[in-house]
């Protein structure tokens, strides 16, 4: 999450509503502003809705400068991620939920943000959203577009395709995150050639990084040697700073690590991973984001646990939970769960499983349900869950004024 505002940001902030208000003549009704105190002003516009500041940067071109301001855009994203969005994907159309769910058994979604390339032929694959910033394969009959898009703005830029990537069994898995050092946002491609000798299954692959505002991927070092394995899971977490992948070594199915990538410095190393002390032996853990802070959701044949990591790079931080029966939180035990978000005040975790948002309060151990309308009802044929559980992907998504 993004700082508040030092000392000499806000008089920057006092500098640039001076300017707006200097440049106005007598005529501009909206001089009344003038009479304001500035930083209240900000205040009323940091907190409007991105669809109410659009409408505002209409109205005069003092408001569309103040708006469209980087300062602006920065603190206005600071205080929408106290009010996030869930964001879920359906066939064609990407759904908006509010996070605040009503105590009734189903969710309506808001439909108003849908995006097509080709009206008659797509289908987006969501893969995570960061900043108010989405980023999804959009698929049809023909080719994959790798797109960007903030769908408050309706800005979207359809990224150049990968090249030289080796023909045959060739798995390509993206992650989204923010780049503070050069104040840009990356896309970060991992792509595996999958090999097969006498022992095991490994992996030749490639890194590249992609920064928004180029034209280009550029290569990176690879997953460092030691790790002989592939990341689980679709999507690569993104928390302060760092994309982060839970992998499995392919010679030892019972060891698992947390391979952390700084987009600054664009160097691996590996995050010490819960000591979990469970009776069961760990046969899958995935990782999560909540508050950003990085979760891992264990499963063993008999439970579902939730880890916290509350301060991110230091092992001692790690926080149990929860670790339950899979009962206990509505899990039927064929694919993965995503996490969306964890109310610690109300003792609350928030998953999406199956076209279905679970509410678990791990302190008296009730779950409810909520239904998702419009979403088609999931047959438990452990193979088609899966594949539901794989693309029907969900996130945390915050308004923003953030350009791709």
């Amino acid at each position: 999450m993004r700082q508040p505002l030092t000392h000499s940001k806000r008089k920057h902030r006092h500098n640039v509503v001076s300017t707006t208000v200097r440049k106005q003549n007598s005529s501009d009704p909206f001089g009344l502003f003038a009479l304001l105190w500035l930083d209240l002003f900000l205040e009323i516009l940091y907190r409007l809705p991105v669809k109410s500041l659009l409408v505002l940067k209409c109205v005069s071109k003092s408001l569309n400068s103040l708006i469209s301001d980087p300062k602006f855009v920065k603190h206005h994203l600071h205080l929408s991620q106290t009010r996030p969005y869930h964001l879920l994907i359906r066939n064609s159309e990407l759904l908006l939920v509010d996070s605040r769910l009503p105590s009734v058994t189903a969710i309506i979604p808001d439909t108003t943000h849908n995006f097509r390339l080709n009206p008659s032929d797509n289908h987006p694959i969501m893969i995570d959203s960061c900043d108010g910033i989405i980023c999804f394969e959009n698929r049809n009959d023909n080719h994959v577009d790798l797109v960007v898009w903030n769908p408050c703005t309706g800005k979207f830029k359809i990224l150049p395709p990968l090249e030289n990537i080796p023909n045959g069994k060739t798995h390509t898995l993206y992650s989204i995150g923010y780049d503070r050092f050069v104040d840009n946002y990356k896309v970060v491609a991992f792509s595996c050639h999958r090999q097969i000798n006498k022992s095991y299954k490994y992996c030749n692959s490639q890194v590249r990084v992609h920064t928004l505002g180029t034209n280009f991927w550029r290569r990176i070092p690879n997953f460092p040697s030691n790790i002989m394995g592939l990341p689980n899971g679709y999507v690569g977490k993104f928390v302060s700073g760092t994309i982060n992948w839970a992998i499995e070594n392919q010679k030892n199915y019972d060891s698992w690590v947390i391979l952390s990538l700084d987009l600054g410095n664009e160097s691996y190393q590996e995050i010490s991973r819960p000591d979990f002390g469970l009776d069961d032996p760990v046969h899958i853990f995935t990782l999560g984001v909540s508050k950003d802070c990085l979760c891992v959701l264990v499963y063993t044949e008999t439970l579902l646990g939730i880890w916290v990591m509350k301060d991110y790079g230091n092992k001692n931080s790690w926080t149990k939970l929860f670790a339950v029966p899979y009962a206990k939180v509505g899990y039927h035990g064929f694919g993965f769960v995503d996490l969306h978000y964890i109310s610690e005040e109300d003792d609350q975790v928030f998953l999406h499983f199956c076209s279905k948002v679970y509410v678990y309060n791990y302190k008296n151990s009730t779950v409810k349900t909520l239904d998702i309308q419009g979403q088609p009802s999931i047959l438990y044929n452990s193979s088609r869950v899966y594949f539901e559980s794989l693309y029907d992907s969900s996130g945390v998504y915050v308004e923003s004024l953030i350009s791709p």
